[in-house]
């Protein structure tokens, strides 16, 4: 049987994506591309000006199996719906299920409806309201804008002097004009991190190794919420007692719920979870696969994901557990200097993949190629991700591996992985 997929979205998760189908003998196809894509697949020349119609008229003349969704906004602007309606099979969740990412106010309502464990909040449709409505609350708080924001949306409230930032950035620029009016009011947490990849046909559920995540830009977790500067996988931060929990608590809830309203959930769902100790809260859904915490999970991962997408896509998730090849994988996101406010474009990429140790991989994230040169296109640029038996060994051999590159203008975290020593599941 031909085993062709359809791969959507050029970042730095589609490269891992694309790496792990093609390790399993798929013949992936993939639109935009990038560096690591056009190493891994088959470029697919689509019309993006009419990209639903050009999608499907490009699955039947290839013979594609599947499509597989990378980026929310696809998932947002209802291309599921679209190609469902049209007999073809897909990986990723329609218009309306995809709201638990695209609209936090929804999401926020949704796990208050059903219980399920997450900050108190309010939520807010203009800057006087959100002003008012903020009293409530003592610092710190979080501020959301709950449409879409490329990671960017969220701020961690301090002082006055954070709040008076934060409003400004929210309500006064033209930073989130393509995200909705609403902005969601929360208490603060307290505790770490962690994220949990559930996949899901709507009701049966299988879990990837949790993944941790660094949002902030600077070391120890300084400076203002990227979309993401690293991660490491698996994360022993949750205990097979807590992921126990947190699916009885967080996602069978959330699951029974969307099915009862119509919006049966069927592909990815990310939990941002937040522990402390033994209490789990939910801090958000995600309705596709996080970036970069796929970057490492895909480096670990023995099961087939195209024999898992293609069980979703049918309706009938069969696989029960996946299998990990027992190692430790951590990815270090090269950005571009000023990220992620205004950052420097354009930079020249020179890297000798073959100086490189065994199985540390390069995942193009904001590139292109141009003629013989490859340039940067946005504040992500690189993702260097290395795995090996044990974490500690894998945080030096990936950052051994960073020290062979070089790259004017660009910068990286250098603790990565670090807080994630005192959890490691031995």
């Amino acid at each position: 049987m031909k085993r062709n997929a359809l791969l959507l979205g050029n970042g730095g998760r589609e490269s891992a994506l694309a790496y792990k189908l093609n390790s399993e003998r798929v013949l992936v196809h993939s639109y935009p591309s990038n560096p690591t894509l056009s190493k891994y697949c088959i470029s697919a020349h689509l019309d993006k000006d009419n990209l639903f119609e050009s999608v499907l008229k490009y699955v039947r003349d290839e013979d594609i199996q599947i499509v597989v969704i990378g980026p929310e906004a696809y998932l947002a602007d209802g291309i599921v719906d679209f190609l469902e309606a049209n007999n073809v099979r897909v990986f990723g969740p329609t218009k309306s299920a995809a709201r638990i990412e695209s609209d936090k106010s929804y999401a926020k309502n949704l796990m208050k409806t059903n219980n399920v464990p997450t900050a108190s909040y309010d939520i807010s449709e203009s800057k006087n309201d959100c002003i008012e409505k903020s009293k409530k609350y003592s610092f710190p708080l979080v501020l959301k804008v709950s449409g879409l924001a490329a990671g960017k949306g969220a701020f961690v409230v301090r002082n006055k002097e954070d709040f008076e930032s934060a409003i400004k950035d929210i309500f006064d620029t033209k930073q989130f004009d393509k995200s909705n009016s609403k902005v969601v009011i929360e208490e603060f947490m307290e505790g770490e991190e962690v994220s949990l990849f559930v996949i899901t046909d709507g009701e049966n559920i299988l879990t990837l190794p949790p993944a941790q995540d660094f949002k902030r830009v600077h070391d120890d977790d300084a400076g203002p919420n990227t979309g993401g500067m690293g991660s490491y996988a698996p994360c022993g931060l949750l205990s097979p007692e807590l992921e126990a929990k947190t699916l009885d608590l967080v996602i069978r809830p959330i699951l029974s719920a969307m099915k009862r309203e119509g919006n049966p959930f069927k592909g990815l769902l990310y939990a941002g979870l937040m522990i402390d100790k033994d209490k789990v809260k939910v801090v958000e859904f995600n309705a596709r696969f996080g970036d970069p915490e796929t970057q490492s999970i895909m480096c670990i991962l023995k099961s087939s994901l195209f024999d898992i997408f293609m069980q979703v896509s049918n309706g009938n998730l069969t696989t029960k557990k996946v299998e990990t090849n027992g190692a430790s994988a951590v990815t270090v996101v090269i950005a571009s200097e000023g990220y992620p406010g205004e950052y420097k474009k354009s930079i020249e990429i020179s890297i000798d993949e073959n100086k490189l140790d065994r199985n540390t991989l390069i995942f193009h994230a904001g590139t292109k190629e141009e003629g013989n040169k490859i340039l940067s296109t946005g504040g992500r640029m690189l993702n260097v991700t290395s795995f090996d038996i044990g974490l500690e060994k894998t945080i030096d051999k990936v950052y051994s591996n960073i020290n062979k590159i070089r790259i004017e203008g660009s910068f990286y975290r250098k603790d990565i992985g670090k807080k994630g020593l005192k959890y490691e599941i031995k």
